[in-house]
């Protein structure tokens, strides 16, 4: 959540925060991104970390516990989801946007910034990419997730979703060198596609998300366990072995800030240049 989506409803994040704790979406998302944080940030220590768009805290608290993350920042534009991420824990919360970081360059090693891109202003994901590389340190990496849309889907009117491709330009564009790319949550984006297509249901159901993305439910508990295990699957092909997967709900990837010597190559504004 970020401009173009300050949600102020207590109902909704009162509902965002059990998700996150118990949904197997949110646990295996979250095994995706630990498997490559793992990788990423292997040997250091200290580390200062920004969750962009943190919502109820969630992301935040699975940051801090990271051996190699000494401190972490949330930001939000949302003053309800900031009052539950203090119910939650004590670090350091802003209310703003991701179009205007309110901090200096070069102040973190790692930016987590998850479902943020398709609710900015239209065409502003660039402006969003230039300040998270802006933010951080050379070397530092960000992680990013964000709706997908099937190579085979026409491109939304409401939402922006993503294809891998286009959102691995995105970031290299901006300054980033990709170092890991792939969909998520393939299989359950699979049958829902499957679905979608059947003749009596098609109407009540819509097939590959790309617009109004995952809508999110508690489930049956024993639905929720099968689930939560295809999730750790997926999880651990795309994460751990470093297949990509082919089709999914969601895309991720994980960038670096790309060397110094991007800076004088003409591209970027002069804020950039002088990061």
């Amino acid at each position: 959540m970020t401009a173009g989506l300050a949600i102020e409803n207590p109902a909704y994040f009162d509902r965002l925060a059990e998700v996150e704790v118990s949904h197997w979406w949110s646990r295996g998302m979250w095994r995706l991104a630990a498997h490559w944080l793992k990788r990423a940030l292997r040997s250091k220590t200290g580390l200062e970390a920004l969750d962009i768009g943190c919502g109820t805290g969630f992301t935040m608290l699975r940051l801090q516990r990271l051996p190699e993350i000494r401190s972490v920042v949330g930001l939000d534009p949302s003053v309800e989801a900031l009052e539950h991420a203090r119910q939650r824990h004590d670090m350091p919360l802003y209310c703003g946007s991701a179009l205007s970081l309110p901090f200096e360059d070069e102040s973190f090693d790692v930016v987590t910034c998850f479902d943020v891109l398709q609710h900015l202003p239209e065409a502003h994901d660039s402006q969003a990419v230039a300040e998270m590389r802006r933010v951080l340190r050379p070397g530092g990496v960000a992680l990013i997730r964000s709706n997908a849309r099937a190579p085979w889907a026409k491109p939304s009117t409401t939402t922006p979703c993503y294809r891998l491709d286009d959102l691995v330009a995105l970031f290299q564009q901006g300054g980033f060198e990709v170092q890991r790319a792939s969909n998520a949550n393939c299989l359950p984006a699979l049958g829902q596609e499957v679905v979608g297509r059947l003749p009596r249901i098609s109407r009540a159901r819509q097939s590959h998300p790309a617009g109004g993305g995952l809508r999110i439910r508690l489930p049956h508990p024993w639905v929720n366990r099968i689930m939560g295990l295809v999730s750790a699957s997926e999880a651990l092909i795309a994460g751990a072995w470093g297949v990509p997967l082919p089709f999914g709900h969601s895309t991720m990837l994980l960038a670096q800030r790309h060397p110094e010597t991007w800076q004088t190559s003409g591209k970027g504004n002069a804020s950039e240049r002088r990061g």
